[in-house]
């Protein structure tokens, strides 16, 4: 009993010792920190901007600070950053700030397709008939439904074919992820600089995200696109996200031109038999936590 007393008692005469300088030493880095990010965030160029963004959006869970000062980057003057911003968004799965993203789809045609690609990823439809309006490009076979959601998309992007990806990271590993790897120097072939491919092609990889079903039979039909790389992306993305019925499609594919477009074809095909043919989920994104300590 004297033992335990007089542990406890020296816990807190250790305890009492400790400069108070040490005790609000967390405090402190996290003020110094923002202070540091706050900087980068109102520099006069705009590519140190686009650079704190980009830091913010790996934080793994959404540290409401975090969200609050992304959401205002969605106002900056430079549409770069606005597009940074929206992506930011729907990396950290932010759902507080959806409202904030179906406004910015009336943005600028960049920052439209960025914020129609974060709100796709975290599952809400707002922006799905953007995606496929920049899939569709000048494709008059567009799947489906949502014709006048298409035509209003198409509207509000002027020429949604035309829209170019301008980050790399989102151009090469978004759209192919390892495959990539094996497709030498591919932001640079004649293929991904005509015809937007790159914003084409991405905009498969996230409606791959898309938890609805009608997401699978936009990829069935992107499997007919013309370009390879859409092709490509397509193949990959049923891998993750299609059933049984996409198998014939996908064998389709078998007499492409394209060794690589083959291959993926054939292991996408693989992935679906391993699921007994039943179609892959999107794992549902996470809801905004509940608030800490502020700064």
């Amino acid at each position: 009993m004297f033992s335990d007393v007089k542990h406890v008692f020296l816990a807190f005469a250790l305890f009492a010792v400790v400069p108070a300088s040490a005790q609000n030493r967390p405090m402190q880095d996290r003020e110094q920190a923002w202070n540091l990010l706050d900087e980068s965030l109102r520099d006069g160029y705009y590519e140190h901007r686009q650079q704190a963004l980009a830091a913010l959006a790996t934080v793994a869970q959404p540290d409401p600070d975090v969200v609050k000062h992304v959401v205002a980057a969605l106002q900056d003057k430079e549409p770069l950053v606005r597009c940074q911003a929206a992506l930011a968004l729907g990396d950290l799965k932010a759902t507080s700030a959806i409202p904030d993203l179906k406004r910015a789809l009336d943005d600028t045609p960049e920052v439209s397709f960025a914020a129609a690609k974060a709100l796709t990823a975290m599952g809400d439809p707002s922006g799905v008939s953007i995606l496929v309006a920049v899939l569709a490009g000048k494709r008059k076979d567009t799947p489906g439904m949502w014709t006048n959601a298409m035509r209003e998309a198409r509207k509000r992007l002027h020429h949604p074919e035309s829209l170019f990806l301008m980050g790399s990271e989102d151009a090469v590993g978004a759209m192919f992820g390892p495959a990539s790897m094996v497709i030498p120097a591919i932001k640079d072939t004649a293929d991904l600089q005509g015809k937007g491919t790159p914003g084409r092609a991405a905009a498969v990889a996230y409606l791959a995200k898309y938890p609805n079903p009608y997401a699978v039979d936009v990829l069935e039909w992107a499997l007919k696109d013309d370009n390879r790389f859409i092709r490509l992306e397509a193949a990959k993305d049923l891998g993750d996200r299609g059933d049984a019925g996409s198998i014939p499609k996908l064998e389709a594919l078998w007499l492409d031109n394209e060794n690589i477009v083959r291959d993926m074809a054939a292991v996408a095909i693989l992935r679906i038999v391993a699921r007994n043919g039943e179609a892959g989920l999107v794992q549902p994104g996470p809801v905004d936590p509940p608030k800490i300590s502020a700064r």
